[in-house]
């Protein structure tokens, strides 16, 4: 659990250095959380070198502005601490990334972010258990969207997250389970298409899990999202209108093991979204995700998925669970597969292959009248391979290519390709 509170809020970073340089961050931020075992204590220190051919994620076909180059070496530092404390029934542990990128040639992207992530988990005697989650990061945002376009400047993205979870049941086969959670996004830039996407939201939900045996388990929630744009439209006098909406979702979900060494997992949910101002975005529908995943040896994994999804629910799910970049799209749909061998007890490769469809309609308002409808189509195919070494306890090396060719249709689709590469080492001393 530690390691993936750590690694969510890096998506901003993710969408400037690409898919390469992400993993690479991931898997230098996922090491400590497996070795804590050894010491509550970690620190740890990492070097990233990245090349991508698009940086900028310009149009085939278009040229970069003066000033400006298409494609950038990254070099990204990277000062890691944490602690991961269990004391009687509960646990608390609280992870620090103060980062440094420093590009090529378009230096004046150059920055520094860090992230900031804590919880704790509790249980009783009882049946009562829960847990308590909060981050904080601060990172360079999205360099060009086909929405905002190409910016000059550097924007500084401050994501903020916190979730309570409570559970009644802990071991029983029926448990009770509530929980909050709240979501934040600002820009450092006063730049009017940004300001339109600063982002709050409150969400609450609660529902029944059931697990007839150790292997599976079902369960149903009703989930209920409120959120806003709070300067969505810049009104004549200076202020600002926001673009409020309501979600209202069931979920239902069920855990099965296939086999000895295969595992389904499935999300169904039906639900609705209405916006104030920007009707383009409601939804009404069903979304939800299928994996597999399947322990082909003791050495190789198979993970496969189906998933469609709304963006707005992406914004915060990606943002703060995941890596990957936000998705303001208003339905995505994807297939991904990744396969994972462990070559030896020191080296460990891994490949994935996605196809995605984002469904696009306008997401921002730049002036004292809304802008006009508009929509779009991209398909992408994603590609990834990667290598990981660890000679010692202490030392982790590796290495990811990347690459993704998209292909768009309307007013706000974008034809893109890029390729990424990404080689990583980082120490760790507990």
């Amino acid at each position: 659990m530690r390691s993936s509170a750590v690694l969510a809020p890096l998506a901003p970073l993710g969408t400037c250095l690409g898919a390469a340089a992400l993993a690479a961050m991931a898997a230098l931020l996922a090491t400590p959380a497996a070795r804590a075992q050894t010491s509550p204590w970690y620190l740890g220190l990492s070097q990233t070198f990245s090349t991508d051919s698009n940086l900028l994620r310009l149009a085939n076909g278009q040229a970069a502005p003066e000033g400006f180059a298409r494609s950038d070496n990254v070099s990204s530092t990277a000062l890691l601490a944490g602690l991961d404390q269990p004391f009687g029934r509960q646990r608390f542990y609280a992870n620090l990334a103060l980062r440094d990128h420093r590009f090529d040639r378009n230096a004046f992207y150059d920055n520094r972010g860090h992230t900031v992530a804590t919880g704790l988990e509790w249980s009783t005697v009882e049946r009562l258990s829960g847990a308590l989650t909060a981050s904080v990061n601060r990172g360079l945002s999205s360099i060009n969207t086909a929405e905002v376009g190409l910016l000059r400047e550097k924007n500084l993205e401050r994501t903020e997250a916190a979730d309570a979870v409570l559970r009644v049941g802990v071991q029983t086969q029926l448990t009770v389970e509530a929980s909050l959670g709240a979501r934040r996004v600002d820009n450092s830039l006063a730049l009017r298409a940004l300001q339109s996407r600063e982002f709050r939201q409150d969400s609450a939900a609660a529902g029944l899990r059931w697990r007839p045996d150790g292997a599976s388990s079902f369960g149903v929630a009703l989930r209920q999202t409120r959120g806003r744009y709070p300067k969505y439209i810049e009104l004549a006098d200076g202020s600002f209108q926001a673009d409020r909406f309501k979600s209202e979702d069931v979920d239902l979900n069920a855990s099965l093991a296939a086999s000895g060494a295969s595992r389904v997992e499935l999300r169904l949910s039906s639900g609705r979204t209405r916006y104030d101002l920007n009707e383009q975005r409601n939804f009404d529908g069903f979304t939800g995700n299928l994996a597999w995943i399947w322990e082909i040896t003791g050495k190789t994994r198979l993970s496969t998925s189906l998933a469609r999804d709304r963006g707005q629910d992406s914004y915060a799910t990606t943002a703060f669970n995941t890596p990957g970049s936000a998705d303001y799209s208003r339905l995505t749909s994807a297939v991904r597969a990744r396969l994972d061998l462990a070559a030896s007890a020191k080296l460990a490769l891994h490949g994935a292959l996605a196809y995605l469809e984002r469904e696009i309609v306008r997401t921002v308002s730049l002036g004292p009248f809304e802008l006009p409808p508009a929509s779009g189509r991209e398909r992408s195919t994603q590609a990834t391979l990667g290598v990981r070494w660890a000679p010692s306890r202490a030392l982790l090396f590796g290495c990811e290519a990347g690459h993704e060719d998209r292909r768009g249709s309307g007013e706000l689709g974008t034809a893109m390709r890029t390729s990424s590469l990404a080689c990583y080492g980082q120490i760790t001393l507990q």
